[in-house]
């Protein structure tokens, strides 16, 4: 096994068997196979995992019940985001400024982010596009990158990742790149973004209690290094533009992450993120998925090396165990904290913590139900038609004073506005008269704000991708 797991099977066991597992691994976390059938380990060999040490690259999980996994972490982790800020500008001397003055642009696509990105590399791929494809790695705090198949991970503050920066022909990104990177002649930056914002953001929150003013100094200078920004919706191109200080090009191509929700390829994949999660055939599936709160974040780093500012805190006001008792058997409540936010909580009974899992798109899939309360993951969820219930216990806070709405948000809210966990427990019960009341806000919802997501997001991204080098 990874580290040199000792084989504890017990001398009665009928047989036995080893497997070796060497770095490098691709970084993520792999669930572990037999003959197709996922590997289990018994409750009382679990207090024995991992296997791996504090500094090993890979360790050994026990994770949705019982279901063996391996834990691959970035190639370098050490000699990146550990990396002091001195030793950082050295790096960044030698390999991105350097690099960009007197090497050529290489034909690599590099990508950073999440499910758009994704959504590009997995139609540029597709296509059998010729080109080597880079994954930046280790952007997040506490969160594992899962980094494609075939894909070369380049951990973020690394030589490899400056190098990148300053080579890559093509940039795939929907996180903001460090304040110091100068598109060069002949570099395609795409800039896909992360959905239809709900709440204010960039510029929008200049005259606000929790705004971030040297992050918001950057924003014009950053916005300016993109070939091109990917709207989602008609409804997001003008707020995109003002609050991210932008004046170049933008492509209304719907949102690439959302093309997943759609058939031909919807039903398939719902399939195996359920399977993969251990989620039981007959459970009703309830997603909890509540954005961050602006006066929770933790001291920032400086504005150069940030993509957002945050991390944030988790503090939740709704009690996901509470919820599933609740609700009773029959049901299973994910749990996805924000990317921006540290910190979590343990799986127990009916909960389970997918803040890990790749990407929000998947479980977009499997919810019967969402429970949110700002986030703009609303408006990806509207695709589905499925009932959405919106924990607001502390809205007039939000709206006055830490942030504001894009968009008159009490009104136009496509379910109910709920206060407290019972509340939430007790609406979930009787979705269906909820779904009937609210059905003309919910479909007036999807026609103003969710307009250009067909499936066909990600093809239009590649189109414009490689068009600068047709």
């Amino acid at each position: 096994g990874p580290g040199g797991c000792p084989d504890r099977a017990p001398d009665h066991a009928p047989s036995r068997f080893s497997a070796l597992i060497t770095p490098p691994l691709p970084e993520g976390r792999w669930e572990v196979r037999l003959d197709g059938r996922p590997v289990r380990v018994l409750g009382s060999a679990a207090a024995r995992l991992p296997c791996g040490g504090a500094e090993s690259a890979l360790r050994l999980e026990r994770r949705h019940g019982d279901r063996l996994s391996v834990v691959a972490g970035p190639e370098g982790r050490a000699d990146a985001a550990g990396r002091s800020a001195y030793g950082r500008r050295l790096l960044r001397a030698a390999h991105y400024r350097d690099g960009r003055t007197t090497l050529p642009l290489r034909d690599t696509v590099l990508y950073a982010g999440g499910d758009s990105p994704r959504a590009v590399h997995t139609e540029l791929v597709r296509r059998g596009t010729e080109t080597e494809h880079l994954w930046v790695t280790g952007t997040t705090p506490g969160r594992t990158t899962h980094v494609p198949p075939g894909v070369r991970a380049v951990p973020v503050h690394s030589a490899a990742w400056y190098e990148a920066l300053a080579r890559s022909r093509r940039i795939v990104t929907d996180e903001q790149l460090p304040g110091w990177f100068e598109r060069r002649p002949g570099q395609t930056v795409v800039q896909t973004w992360h959905g239809t914002p709900l709440g204010r953001f960039g510029g929008g929150l200049a005259d606000t209690l929790y705004a971030d003013h040297q992050y918001l100094a950057t924003l014009p200078r950053r916005s300016a290094q993109w070939s091109v920004l990917i709207s989602p919706s008609r409804f997001a191109t003008p707020w995109l533009r003002r609050s991210l200080g932008y004046g170049g090009e933008v492509l209304e191509a719907g949102s690439p992450a959302n093309d997943v929700l759609f058939p031909p390829d919807r039903d398939k994949a719902a399939e195996g993120v359920r399977r993969g999660l251990g989620i039981p055939e007959d459970h009703r599936v309830v997603l909890y998925a509540p954005t961050y709160r602006d006066h929770l974040a933790h001291p920032p780093v400086a504005a150069a090396d940030r993509t957002a500012p945050g991390p944030y805190r988790w503090d939740p006001a709704l009690d996901p165990g509470a919820l599933a008792r609740a609700l009773g058997p029959g049901h299973t409540v994910l749990v996805r904290r924000h990317p921006r936010v540290t910190g979590g909580l343990q799986d127990g009974p009916g909960v389970l913590d997918v803040s890990g899992h790749p990407g929000a798109a998947g479980l977009l899939l499997v919810a019967d139900v969402l429970v949110t309360d700002y986030a703009g993951l609303m408006f990806d969820f509207a695709l589905t038609g499925r009932p959405m219930l919106f924990h607001t216990y502390d809205l007039e806070h939000y709206r006055d004073t830490v942030r504001g709405f894009c968009l008159d948000f009490e009104t136009r809210a496509p379910g109910p506005l709920l206060v407290t966990t019972d509340e939430v427990a007790q609406a979930l019960r009787d979705t269906g008269s909820l779904a009937a009341r609210h059905a003309d806000a919910y479909e007036s919802f999807r026609r103003d704000y969710c307009d250009l997501d067909d499936g066909g997001a990600a093809a239009r991204v590649a189109d414009r991708l490689l068009a600068d080098t047709a």
